[in-house]
């Protein structure tokens, strides 16, 4: 309050100083006498004091005003059971919209940050593509793989603008495992047949979960496991309650693991990699406690990674 004030009447303040500061050259060039000059002054000083006062009084009076017509204080007193137990409805719905604009804030803080991470991923395809229109130095390969990049980018934005929408539908129904990894290993072979990898697929199993939403989930894994292999295999197994992808790549540190899931977080392999952005195991893990799945990550530098998506609960 005080501040607002200052800043409204600092100009007066500023004019009454200077007129000190005139009298008092005044008084001294002219050599009149002090005496005089510091009676008056300490009369105008008191003066400005008491108008001072009765004004910043004025001024707070007529703020609060303004205050209580904008948003009016309502002092609300219960005077029987029915009007207590809507009052406490009333208290239990403000902090409802509450808690709803808090997650909307953070959403939005988090979207922020995605699409931040996303946009620089999307550079890499768009940077190959704008090289190739210039020169025109290209296979079909070539152009396929970046443009397979750049679908895989859009649909990992896309997944998880759904993921935060209140009409997110999960239809869980009973789902073949086997068929559902298969299809993303085709979805990923080109990139397999690029880098000379095996990939095997054993076992198989059914689970009552959302195939769509599952299937998001193994292919941020596996595109994880084909990204940091470069030379050896994959290998999925199917079991009743657990899924393992497992690869021959660089490995990831042992102090890494614990934050791997984290939103943003690359950790050293993924510093070493300019492209990586930590949102494909961040956006499987959101998609998996959804699910009612968990995620578990083993590994060893330069022998390769293990996850492993588990059943935690059985959806009816």
């Amino acid at each position: 309050m005080s501040v607002m004030y200052w800043r409204e009447r600092k100009h007066y303040v500023y004019a009454v100083l200077a007129f000190i500061m005139i009298t008092s050259l005044t008084f001294y060039l002219r050599d009149l006498p002090l005496g005089t000059f510091w009676a008056s002054l300490l009369f105008g000083i008191t003066v400005l004091a008491v108008f001072s006062s009765y004004d910043y009084y004025l001024f707070h009076r007529r703020h609060k005003e303004r205050i209580q017509q904008v948003v009016p204080s309502v002092d609300l007193k219960p005077e029987s059971a029915a009007e207590e137990d809507m009052l406490r409805l009333l208290d239990e719905q403000k902090a409802f919209y509450e808690n709803q604009m808090k997650k909307v804030k953070h959403f939005d803080e988090d979207l922020t940050d995605v699409v931040r991470m996303w946009s620089h991923q999307m550079k890499v395809p768009l940077a190959a593509l704008d090289l190739m229109g210039q020169t025109g130095d290209f296979t079909v390969d070539e152009l396929k793989e970046q443009t397979f990049q750049l679908e895989n980018y859009l649909d990992m934005l896309l997944y998880y603008l759904r993921l935060n929408h209140e009409q997110t539908d999960y239809r869980f129904t009973k789902v073949s495992l086997k068929p559902s990894v298969q299809a993303i290993v085709r979805k990923f072979a080109p990139l397999f047949i690029k880098k000379g990898l095996g990939v095997t697929v054993k076992g198989d199993a059914t689970w009552t979960t959302d195939e769509k939403w599952l299937s998001f989930v193994l292919e941020q894994i596996i595109s994880n496991a084909v990204k940091y292999t470069e030379k050896g295999s994959v290998r999925i197994d199917i079991f009743p309650e657990w899924i393992q992808i497992r690869d021959t790549g660089i490995g990831i540190l042992k102090e890494d693991l614990p934050r791997l899931f984290e939103h943003g977080f690359t950790g050293y392999n993924g510093r070493r990699d300019k492209k990586a952005t930590g949102l494909g195991f961040f956006l499987a893990k959101e998609v998996a406690d959804r699910l009612s799945l968990s995620i578990g990550v083993d590994s060893e530098i330069d022998k390769g990674t293990t996850v492993t998506v588990s059943r935690t609960e059985q959806h009816v």
